[in-house]
């Protein structure tokens, strides 16, 4: 016959592999850094501007929006997974704040979304 003891003791070594092996089914990719770094303050129209995530991620949406509204980019995002998505502005940046959003699809299939700002000076 189990006893009470025995029972709750198989309990918690069952709970602890459960949550043992659900630990990496629960991660998700994130963000590692950005270009320019969130907050900072840039001398002129940075040469790119990106993220970099510590797991591969589809962008579905990459906007960088400033003082006159959403930024021309010469790239768009694409349907290949990446590690790190750059893009360049089409043309100078007038100096103020801009915020930079975005959208991705994991490699488990979670969309994520971030933004990051900085700030342009003559």
């Amino acid at each position: 016959m189990i006893t009470i003891r025995t029972r709750n003791t198989l309990r918690s070594a069952l709970a602890a592999l459960l949550l043992a092996f659900a630990s990496p089914l629960l991660a998700h990719e994130g963000e590692m850094g950005h270009v320019p770094e969130d907050g900072s303050t840039v001398q002129g129209t940075p040469e790119e501007i990106g993220i970099h995530f510590d797991g591969a991620m589809r962008i579905t949406q990459f906007d960088v929006i400033g003082p006159r509204g959403r930024v021309s980019l010469e790239d768009q995002p694409g349907n290949d997974p990446t590690e790190e998505y750059h893009v360049r502005p089409a043309g100078d940046l007038e100096p103020g704040r801009y915020e930079v959003r975005w959208r991705g699809l994991a490699r488990d299939g979670h969309m994520m979304s971030g933004t990051f700002r900085f700030t342009v000076e003559d």
